[in-house]
């Protein structure tokens, strides 16, 4: 009887202790970390970090720089952006959403400037025409 009671016991306290630490542990968000010289560090620390992101600002971080697919949400929790990142800088296709979640823009980055076309939209779903055409490192270079 001694064993059981003993067993139990020790069961409980495994159960509450791994159970504790499972509960301490949380995901970060953008708010945890901070930018120096580009590179993101959880606050307080001095090593770049390295971790999945939740919250207003969705992704992967890699020793510092953002990676892979983002996804950005206005703070009412409509889609904002979504994009992918290789070292920390936007590349490829990027969607650009208004608050009421309408498309704003889309249109490719290379090493974080706009590269070739660019399609921006009024919020009444017109071409804004004066801002949308071909894109070369960031800088428009004609009208569509």
């Amino acid at each position: 009887m001694y064993l059981i009671i003993k067993i139990l016991v020790f069961t409980l306290l495994i159960t509450f202790f791994l159970g504790g630490i499972v509960s301490i542990s949380k995901s970060e968000t953008i708010d945890d970390l901070v930018q120096r010289e580009g590179m993101f560090y959880l606050k307080f620390s001095d090593m770049p970090f390295s971790g999945e992101l939740e919250g207003i600002q969705q992704g992967l971080v890699s020793e510092g720089k953002k990676q892979g697919q983002w996804l950005e949400f206005w703070i009412t929790g409509q889609l904002k952006n979504k994009g992918e990142y290789n070292n920390g800088k936007k590349n490829g296709l990027w969607l650009l959403f208004y608050t009421n979640g309408q498309l704003m823009g889309k249109g490719n980055y290379l090493e974080d400037r706009e590269d070739g076309e660019w399609q921006y939209y009024l919020r009444d779903g017109r071409i804004n025409q004066e801002i949308s055409g071909n894109y070369k490192d960031g800088k428009k270079v004609d009208s569509k």
